[in-house]
């Protein structure tokens, strides 16, 4: 056998081959076309499931944001109440001192004062 004959016969077979795998790729093809659509429609059902439940769950998830809003609008006029109470007692300490301090001052003349007559009413009982 020559070898002109042998790539004769080799593209006999090949002419005869070839079509035969070019069907059975375009069978397998199809078939894996079909299955990625079959895929796609399951997905597809799969993610309008989950979009109806996500919309199920805005009005819960719209609540908390507007609860947290306002814990966050709490906190902010707390914190601006103390600072303006912070800024209104530094800038009046002097004043507060001196209040503390005739308050202080009263306190213990009032208490000598009634403690000093509480004394002398003793002494007048004992000495009847």
């Amino acid at each position: 056998m020559t070898v002109d004959t042998f790539f004769s016969t080799i593209a006999k077979v090949a002419g005869w081959i070839l079509p035969v795998l070019g069907i059975v790729v375009l069978i397998y093809l199809i078939l894996i076309l079909r299955e990625l659509l079959v895929t796609l429609k399951s997905a597809t059902k799969t993610l309008t499931t989950t979009e109806e439940q996500i919309r199920k769950l805005d009005v819960p998830l719209q609540t908390a944001e507007n609860l947290s809003r306002t814990v966050d609008e709490v906190h902010e006029t707390t914190k601006k109440a103390v600072k303006s109470t912070a800024s209104f007692l530094v800038s009046n300490l002097d004043q507060l001192k001196n209040w503390f301090h005739q308050k202080n001052s009263n306190v213990p003349n009032d208490v000598d004062e009634s403690f000093l007559s509480a004394s002398e009413d003793i002494k007048e009982e004992e000495s009847i």
